[in-house]
């Protein structure tokens, strides 16, 4: 689910140039002038779900009849329904409810979450 991420707590005011210089760490993940950080009750639910390996493996393929959240775009925050996979163009076809009647539209995959 995050290939080559590193979920690590430390302390970042003592611990920021340690974490930083460690082997195969590129940097600290942030968005724009904030830290990315999680819940711990999100670590709690990945360590609950992971295996003996520490490994979690998750089927991050869309389908048909799926219903997803839009997260970018002009949309977002509505709850659609997957109506067709266009895997060549990294595209899904959608089915939403928008003001009373039924709308089909295109969009990225990447625009949107399971829900």
């Amino acid at each position: 689910m995050f290939p080559g991420y590193l979920f690590a707590r430390f302390s970042y005011s003592t611990q920021r140039r340690a974490v930083e210089s460690a082997h195969g760490i590129r940097t600290i993940l942030r968005f724009g002038d904030h830290l990315a950080t999680l819940p711990e009750d999100t670590i709690t639910a990945f360590q609950s779900h992971a295996g003996v390996d520490e490994v979690i493996t998750i089927d991050s393929s869309l389908k048909i009849g799926q219903p997803v959240h839009i997260i970018e775009g002009p949309f977002r925050g509505l709850e659609v329904v997957i109506t067709q996979v266009l895997p060549a163009k990294e595209r899904i076809r959608v089915l939403m409810d928008f003001l009373g009647r039924p709308l089909e539209m295109e969009i990225p995959e990447a625009k949107v979450l399971p829900a």
